[in-house]
């Protein structure tokens, strides 16, 4: 199965003139990755591969993300070469991104009351003779043109 980003990101990242383009992209990465647990493994190598940038220029990426403090790097001491290292986010960061969740999940519930099924029935429907109707005016039906039905056909063609 293939990896998606979900990124939901504060328009202050994205309008941030300090960072580059690649960067903003890397945070968005490093965002989605952090998502479950807080925190992230990904190595240099990880994102170089899903990148294709040169390790040096993710590197440096990176650790101007980390002097920005829009992350925060945390390397094991045992390791050799800084192998193990953990990726969090900035807390004012993460707030940003909870506040911006929390206000979505709000009007996404809001506004599911408005469209409730009763609407939804005066928005389409039919009577008792088969007549369609939407936002109550008839739906005319029209025979589809030999355009439309070749069409209809030539995009069906890959499911038959």
């Amino acid at each position: 199965m293939e990896e998606y980003i979900k990124p939901i990101i504060p328009l202050s990242v994205l309008s941030d003139n300090r960072i580059s383009s690649l960067e903003k992209l890397l945070l968005i990465h490093i965002i989605s990755l952090c998502n479950n647990k807080g925190y992230c493994w990904a190595t240099n190598s990880y994102f170089m591969k899903v990148h294709g940038y040169s390790k040096q220029t993710i590197s440096k990426c990176i650790n101007d993300l980390a002097s920005l403090n829009y992350i925060h790097l945390k390397y094991e001491k045992e390791s050799t070469n800084n192998s193990k290292r953990t990726i969090t986010l900035d807390q004012v960061l993460k707030k940003e991104i909870q506040d911006i969740k929390d206000n979505l999940n709000t009007s996404v519930q809001s506004k599911f009351n408005h469209y409730n099924k009763n609407k939804i029935n005066e928005i389409y429907y039919k009577d008792k003779l088969g007549n369609e109707y939407w936002n109550g005016k008839l739906i005319e039906k029209q025979e589809a043109t030999k355009q439309e039905i070749e069409e209809l056909e030539n995009l069906l063609k890959e499911y038959k």
